[in-house]
C-alpha cells in the first residue's frame, strides 16, 4: 500500500482513538458530578468538564478524519491504486462525525431549554447557559461546517490549479453558503429558541411559529445555494460532484426530517384544536388566534418548503 494511504488509514484510527479517550474522560467527569450530589446531580450546574470533553473528543476525531480524507483525495486524483477504498472508509467516518456533532449540539440545546425554562425546579443563570450550552453548540456547528467544507468545497486535490475565473469564485462562495445556512443557521436557531425559553417567550405559540419560519428559511437558502452550485457544476468538472451533490443531499435530508415533523405536528394537533373549541370554554376570537391559525401556519410552512424543495430538485434534474 502507498505510504500516504497507510498514513490516511492510521489517521482515521487515531481519530477514533481520540474520540474514545475523550468519551471515557467525559463519562468519568459525569460520574464524579453525580457522586458529588447523588440526590440532585443537576445542581452541580450545566457548565462542567464533561461537556467540553465530549466536544473535544468529537472535534479531535473531525480533525483527524478530515486530514485522512484530504490525503486520500489527492492520491485518488493521482489515480493511485487502492486509494478509493481508503477514501470511502474516511468518508464513512466523516458522516459519522458530522452526525455526532449535530446530536451533541441538539443534546446541549434540549438540556439548555429544559433547565433554562421558568418552569424548572432550579434557576439557571444566563451566563451558565452561555458557557454550558450556547458556546458548545456554536463550536460543534463550526466544527461540523469546517469538516464538511474541508472535504467538499476546499478539497486538497483542487488546490494549485491556477487562477479561478470570477464565475468559479462565485460558485465556490455559493457552495460555502449551501453548507453554512443549514448547519450554522440551525445552530443559531437552537441558541435563539433556548434564549426565548429562558426569558419566557416560549409561552407564546407564535414564538415557536417564528422559530419554525427561521428554520424553513435556513433550509430554503441552503437548498437555493446548493442548487446554484449544482447548476454551475454541470459544466465544470472540478466543482460538479462533491460541492453540490453533498450539499443537496444534506439539505434534502434536513428538509425531509423537518417536513415530517411539521406535518406530524399539524395533523396531530388538528383534533385537539377542534376539540378545544367544541368542548372547551373558549371564545371564538381567542380560538382562532391561539389555536386555529398556529396550526394553519405550521401546515402552510410544511407545504411551502415541500414545494420549494421539489421544484429546486426538478429544475436541477432538467439541466
Amino acid at each position: 500500500m502507498e505510504k500516504s494511504l497507510k498514513k490516511a488509514t492510521a489517521l482515521v484510527l487515531v481519530g477514533m482513538t481520540t474520540a474514545w479517550v475523550g468519551f471515557m474522560l467525559a463519562t468519568y467527569w459525569m460520574v464524579v458530578g453525580v457522586k458529588a450530589n447523588p440526590i440532585n446531580p443537576n445542581s452541580v450546574g450545566i457548565t462542567n468538564p464533561a461537556t467540553y470533553a465530549f466536544l473535544a473528543a468529537l472535534l479531535g476525531q473531525a480533525f483527524f478524519v478530515a486530514w485522512a480524507y484530504r490525503i486520500t483525495d489527492v492520491e485518488l486524483a493521482k489515480k493511485t491504486p487502492g486509494a478509493l477504498p481508503v477514501l470511502k472508509y474516511a468518508t464513512v467516518w466523516i458522516v459519522v462525525t458530522a452526525l455526532s456533532l449535530f446530536f451533541f449540539a441538539f443534546s446541549a440545546f434540549t438540556t439548555a431549554s429544559s433547565l433554562g425554562s421558568f418552569t424548572t425546579y432550579r434557576t439557571v443563570s444566563f451566563v451558565e447557559l452561555v458557557t454550558g450550552a450556547y458556546i458548545p453548540i456554536l463550536l460543534a456547528a463550526l466544527g461540523s461546517t469546517a469538516l464538511l467544507l474541508s472535504t467538499t468545497v476546499y478539497r486538497k486535490s483542487e488546490m494549485g490549479k491556477g487562477e479561478r475565473t470570477p464565475e468559479e469564485k462565485k460558485a465556490k462562495l455559493e457552495a460555502v453558503l449551501a453548507y453554512v445556512f443549514p448547519v450554522l443557521g440551525i445552530a443559531l436557531i437552537f441558541i435563539l429558541s433556548s434564549i426565548g425559553t429562558h426569558f419566557g417567550a416560549s409561552s407564546s405559540v407564535w414564538y415557536w411559529i417564528f422559530i419554525l419560519l427561521l428554520v424553513a428559511t435556513a433550509l430554503g437558502l441552503g437548498g437555493f445555494y446548493s442548487a446554484r452550485t449544482r447548476a454551475f457544476g454541470g459544466s465544470q468538472a472540478d466543482t460538479k460532484s462533491a460541492k453540490s451533490s453533498t450539499a443537496l443531499r444534506l439539505n434534502l435530508t434536513l428538509v425531509v426530517i423537518f417536513i415530517v415533523i411539521l406535518t406530524g405536528v399539524s395533523f396531530g394537533t388538528a383534533e385537539g384544536v377542534v376539540g378545544a373549541y367544541t368542548v372547551g370554554n373558549i371564545e371564538l376570537g381567542d380560538w382562532i388566534l391561539n389555536y386555529l391559525l398556529p396550526v394553519v401556519a405550521v401546515y402552510t410552512i410544511s407545504v411551502v418548503i415541500t414545494y420549494f424543495t421539489v421544484r429546486v430538485r426538478s429544475i436541477i434534474s432538467a439541466k
